[in-house]
């Protein structure tokens, strides 16, 4: 699907734990398709450049974002109005591909890493899979901007938390060897994503991951999110926005 340019409208701003935002908005016009893992960026008030955010849930006439505020940019947009119009560039880069001949799947994710993993379950319910998800994040109030939306879609949900204020007290990687997926879809901090390689390689599981990068331009063009990867026993650097943001996991050099 080529990118479009979308005039979006926000319809509103909830503000959560660790500076946590859930954007909802509505579009214009009919979106286009959307897969899970794939990103828009969007015009932020009197920003030149775009931000990379990844599309959480969507209809043809909505979309919603998850945005940790962590800089300039990022908390213009979330300081926005109810009314606020702005653009956005979507869908960008490829997301997590969905093998409909696997049964069992798994979701890793860990913070703002669990935001394009929802997407997978809600929009494959047809399919005949059970998903797992297991979901880390520091405290029970910074699991609340997802409010139930993983249970809803998931046939199973683990929270962990990093104090034990929410289910399992530890990280979700801990809890990987109580599960056994064809396929692991993970999206989170390097280190979760270094200890899920090393699980599927260990257990001959298909991983995709989602790598969280810095971004310039967001097509291509900069070379700014950089991801090293070794294919065909060569090292070389691809672009997260273009090439990614999803690869292979057993690809990954970390």
């Amino acid at each position: 699907m080529k990118p479009v340019k979308a005039d979006l409208v926000i319809s509103s701003v909830e503000r959560y734990a660790q500076n946590l935002y859930r954007v909802e908005c509505e579009a214009e016009e009919v979106l286009p398709h959307i897969h899970a893992g794939q990103f828009a960026h969007l015009k932020v008030p009197g920003k030149d450049l775009r931000r990379p955010i990844c599309v959480y849930r969507n209809t043809d006439h909505t979309i919603t974002f998850i945005i940790a505020s962590v800089g300039e940019g990022t908390a213009a947009f979330v300081n926005q109005k109810k009314g606020a119009k702005f653009d956005a560039i979507l869908p960008l880069g490829n997301g997590f591909p969905v093998l409909p001949d696997k049964y069992s799947v798994a979701l890793l994710g860990g913070g703002t890493g669990c935001a394009p993993l929802l997407k997978i379950a809600e929009d494959n319910k047809d399919l005949n899979i059970k998903v797992t998800a297991l979901l880390g994040f520091p405290n029970k109030q910074s699991k609340e901007v997802y409010g139930d939306d993983f249970d809803k879609f998931c046939n199973k949900v683990c929270y962990c938390t990093d104090d034990g204020s929410l289910g399992y007290r530890g990280f979700p990687t801990d809890l990987l060897t109580e599960i056994a997926p064809e396929v692991l879809y993970v999206c989170g901090a390097p280190g979760m994503v270094k200890t899920a390689r090393e699980y599927c390689r260990r257990l001959g599981v298909i991983g995709f991951a989602s790598m969280e990068q810095r971004m310039g331009c967001g097509v291509g063009a900069c070379l700014v999110c950089s991801v090293k990867v070794r294919q065909n026993g060569e090292e070389k650097l691809l672009r997260a926005c273009a090439d990614g943001p999803v690869f292979p996991i057993e690809e990954l050099v970390l």
